[in-house]
């Protein structure tokens, strides 16, 4: 799929997105999740978590991944319209209003009440494919224990239900001790239980590093895909590769004296320094929290192979960055200074601000280019 130039990649902050790390990430969940007998699906919503979900998806496709989960009924849309033979789940629930929409595009609704299951026979003619989300811990949507008391107890709404899936979504994979997984995996294992003939599905990226108890039929990873190991901090390093690279241009550099100051707020200097400006603010993506001004503490970006910390607040088009230890020779005017990626890792930038890699990617803006290797 072939796009013309962005008119302004000259001067953009740039999002560059490896999609063979996508294509390594994916083989490594599925590898770990195959001698369970699982099929590993792709989590695609958000545009791909920043991504670009066209080229993602391609790449998946490319490489037998045929299950998606979006979570929009329009992003299902896009996306049939590129995949005609994919298995689609749409994650979102169910409103009366999309039942033309799923029906046209054969979309798959993951459906979590009765009401919403009621809804979705009445609006078609013959039995009504769907995936069932139960509760199990998370306390977000989900059918409660009274609800599969229902369906169990008056199998006629399951008679009307071409079953896809049954599936729940963990609430604490990402820390490998916590309580929380067992107690979920045991309560799933009792719905499961109940639909011994339908796939079942309870783990995300997590909760394929859990082991192979929690991998059951299907596994949907979304972040891992993206390169980021939820037990990164626990295990003190990723058994991923890293997918994106957020980086933006050095468009001046000039040389303060101690006791200047820097951006809103006057970040008043303790030395004499050497300062860049980069242009990607907080309307590209970047977190004001990046900075400390109580501190003084900035995230660490990566200019040439060499580290300089944010200095001063972040604004809307702009950030500052302490170059003072960098050499002149690597303050080059146009050097993609790099906010995370490979030499800047995006857990680095999270722990800064308080905040996940989920976050940090969905919200690299629509003004960032994005680039595919």
């Amino acid at each position: 799929m072939t796009k013309g130039p962005h008119p302004f990649s000259g001067t953009s902050p740039q999002l560059t997105v490896d999609l063979g790390a996508v294509v390594s990430n994916f083989r490594t969940l599925r590898d770990v999740a195959q001698p369970s007998g699982s099929t590993c699906a792709g989590v695609l919503k958000a545009n791909s978590y920043g991504m670009g979900f066209e080229r993602v998806a391609e790449a998946l496709w490319d490489e037998n991944c045929n299950t998606f989960f979006v979570a929009l009924v329009g992003e299902g849309v896009k996306l049939r319209a590129l995949f005609p033979k994919a298995t689609i789940y749409v994650l979102s629930p169910y409103l009366n209003f999309d039942a033309a929409l799923l029906r046209e595009h054969h979309l798959i609704p993951c459906l979590y009440d009765l009401d919403g299951i009621d809804l979705w026979i009445a609006a078609n003619d013959t039995t009504a494919p769907a995936a069932l989300h139960f509760e199990t811990g998370i306390n977000r949507l989900g059918l409660s224990p009274q609800d599969l008391e229902h369906l169990l107890g008056n199998r006629s709404r399951l008679n009307k239900l071409d079953l896809k899936l049954v599936m729940s979504h963990l609430s604490s994979a990402d820390e490998q001790q916590s309580i929380h997984n067992a107690q979920q995996l045991e309560a799933f294992k009792c719905i499961r239980a109940e639909f011994p003939d339908t796939p079942a599905s309870l783990a995300n990226t997590a909760g394929i590093f859990l082991g192979p108890d929690y991998h059951f039929d299907l596994v949907r990873p979304g972040i891992g895909l993206y390169g980021h190991d939820p037990h990164y901090y626990e295990n003190q390093g990723s058994r991923l590769k890293p997918v994106a690279t957020f980086a933006a241009p050095l468009a001046q550099v000039k040389d303060l004296k101690a006791g200047e100051a820097v951006g809103y707020g006057a970040t008043e200097l303790d030395r004499d320094s050497t300062i860049g400006v980069i242009l990607c603010g907080y309307a590209d993506g970047v977190m004001r929290a990046l900075f400390k001004p109580d501190s003084k503490e900035g995230h660490q970006v990566s200019i040439n192979g060499y580290k300089a910390p944010i200095l001063g607040r972040v604004s809307m088009d702009m950030i500052t960055i302490d170059l003072t230890a960098v050499p002149k020779e690597a303050r080059t005017i146009g050097s993609m200074v790099e906010i995370f990626g490979n030499h800047s890792p995006v857990e680095n930038a999270a722990a800064m601000a308080g905040t996940s890699a989920y976050e940090l990617f969905t919200r690299v803006s629509g003004r960032a280019v994005r680039k595919y290797v």
